[in-house]
């Protein structure tokens, strides 16, 4: 919801976002869309109820009368991620990495491991910055041995 649909729940001031519920939320959508189905005025809705007419048109596209879970909300995470990198190459990246320094003492360079890479059949050599990433998400071998005692 945006911030104009978090102002009003049928005109009465809601406060935090913490207090409404998924459940509250879908039957304010299924309350907007009958309110529209039973041919109330777009503005005259979301005047009332404090939304914009583009959450109301939302919501109208989404309506199905014959599945009970179309006000519930759609992940807006995508289902694929064509450019992300093979995990087989991040593998061959955190393997280089602690083959290059077994220990964990010595700092492995992005530069280096790309270095190391080009002499590897690859149909692309990942960028520096890729490699930087995925080196910061693994936790180095040595780093959960140190502590003070």
């Amino acid at each position: 919801m945006t911030s104009r649909t978090n102002r009003h729940l049928g005109g009465q001031p809601r406060g935090g976002t913490d207090d409404v519920t998924p459940s509250t939320r879908a039957q304010r959508r299924q309350l907007a869309v009958q309110r529209y189905l039973d041919g109330d005025r777009i503005e005259t809705i979301c005047r009332e109820m404090g939304c914009a007419k583009s959450w109301l048109y939302k919501w109208n596209k989404r309506y199905q009368a014959t599945e009970p879970p179309w006000a519930q909300e759609h992940s807006r995470r995508p289902e694929t991620t064509p450019t992300k990198t093979p995990e087989g190459i991040e593998a061959t990246i955190i393997q280089l990495r602690q083959t290059l320094s077994p220990d964990g003492a010595e700092t492995v360079s992005a530069r280096v491991i790309q270095a190391h890479l080009s002499h590897h059949p690859l149909a692309s050599l990942p960028s520096l910055r890729t490699i930087s990433r995925m080196l910061n998400r693994q936790p180095k071998k040595g780093a959960s041995q140190s502590g003070t005692s």
